[in-house]
């Protein structure tokens, strides 16, 4: 009997040995994030022109390297950056930059007569549209930065018809990722306003000056 009630003791403290083991080897859900769009552009004109005279190709889009990957990234110190374990990109984040800011730019531009594509299609383009964002993250718990430089070309892409930079900052709203990530798509929406913006005095003015 001492020698059953041994080996059920055994058992019991090896199930419960394992049970432990994978409870504490078990590691919390990932947690998947996209960026979006800004509200569309809402007119009390309800005219929609079709006819789209002039093609913009938004891209190539760079980022930094440390950027280009599943895991978020945010700094802790201005040059200590920290790297999520379980909040991670849905897809490619350039991938993403480039469908944002060709869907905000298409939406702030549609009542201009120009088409917005991403760079690279089928379609014969008017204007070509690089753009370079040297940074794109936020302090912990602080403010976002994006700073990005874009230039337009002819649709020779020999001919520079503007370069432009901006700077974006965007104050923290709270802590978490998913406060981080709508950030994000904030400032990738005031960014879209001003490549939108500087496209719309390009196309308006009938003398450009070339670089």
């Amino acid at each position: 009997m001492k020698q059953k009630a041994a080996l059920k003791t055994l058992v019991l403290g090896n199930i419960l040995m394992a049970l432990l083991l994978t409870a504490c080897g078990s590691s919390p859900p990932a947690r998947f994030y996209a960026l979006t769009p800004m509200p569309p552009q809402i007119s009390e004109d309800k005219t929609i022109l079709h006819d789209k005279n002039k093609i913009i190709a938004i891209g190539p889009i760079e980022i930094p390297e440390y950027l280009d990957r599943a895991e978020i990234v945010t700094r802790a110190k201005e040059n200590q950056l920290m790297i999520s374990e379980f909040d991670l990109w849905g897809g490619s984040i350039k991938t993403e930059i480039s469908r944002v800011l060709i869907e905000n730019i298409g939406s702030l531009l549609d009542r201009d007569g120009l088409a917005v594509v991403a760079w690279k299609t089928t379609m014969p383009e008017s204007y070509r549209v690089p753009v370079i964002l040297y940074r794109f993250d936020a302090v912990q718990d602080g403010s976002l930065t994006l700073r990005a430089q874009w230039a337009v070309f002819d649709k020779d892409g020999k001919s520079l018809l503007s370069f432009q930079e901006a700077i974006v900052t965007k104050p923290a709203k709270g802590s978490g990722y998913d406060v981080l990530v709508a950030l994000m798509s904030e400032a990738l929406g005031d960014l879209s306003k001003a490549i939108a913006e500087n496209l719309r005095f390009i196309k308006n003015n009938l003398v450009i000056k070339k670089f």
